[in-house]
């Protein structure tokens, strides 16, 4: 379905298909065999299934962003976060980030909410988290947002005496095969389609009223 998404021309029908299909892949109990595939990224075939949705993902940018939570690609998502800045923050787009938010509460992100202990790792992760905060207005996702972020404890409390060895030697993984900056500019791409398409429609609509 991501494939044939990928060739639709009609954008906004693409858009509410991502939006649709996220919310699938995010909390359908039948899909947590391919949820956990997503999660770690660490055979090609999980990567290409990454890169795959990704890319029809594109049409929904705050689902973009909730699949690299899901695969924790918290770098990335930081990065598509700071690109909202130059797209149009219409209802709906807030509307979505609202039920990002809601859904970073829920079971499935658990092992979100536990990495922001571990400072230090996962700065990116507090960053884009604190992106999204920003975004919100000031609603009651983003106070419960705000109470989730202000639990992040400090890293110097968290700091043990002496290194790890084990953990900061880790292997590499097939993740490393994956072209972010690529697919930053797919990103990119897409959504100046839909930017496109919203003008010309907005165009269109205030044709039909003024009329010939």
């Amino acid at each position: 379905m991501a494939d044939i998404l990928l060739r639709e021309e009609d954008l906004k029908f693409a858009s509410t298909m991502v939006q649709n299909l996220n919310s699938i892949l995010l909390t359908s109990s039948e899909l947590f065999q391919l949820r956990s595939q997503l999660k770690d990224l660490q055979t090609a075939e999980s990567c290409d299934l990454f890169c795959c949705l990704y890319r029809s993902w594109c049409h929904s940018p705050v689902a973009t962003v909730s699949l690299c939570f899901l695969t924790q690609n918290y770098r990335h998502a930081y990065h598509l976060i700071q690109k909202f800045g130059d797209l149009e923050v219409t209802v709906d787009f807030l509307t979505e980030v609202d039920k990002l938010v809601q859904l970073i509460e829920c079971p499935i992100f658990t092992y979100l909410r536990l990495q922001l202990l571990d400072v230090e790792n996962h700065p990116y992760l507090i960053r884009a988290l604190y992106g999204l905060l920003m975004l919100l207005p000031q609603s009651s996702a983003f106070q419960l947002l705000s109470h989730r972020l202000q639990c992040v404890p400090n890293p110097q409390l968290m700091r043990s005496g002496h290194a790890e060895p084990a953990l900061l030697s880790s292997p590499k993984s097939d993740s490393e095969r994956i072209d972010y900056t690529e697919l930053l500019r797919h990103f990119e791409k897409v959504q100046n389609k839909h930017l496109e398409v919203r003008h010309q429609r907005a165009g269109d609509i205030v044709e039909r009223r003024l009329g010939p």
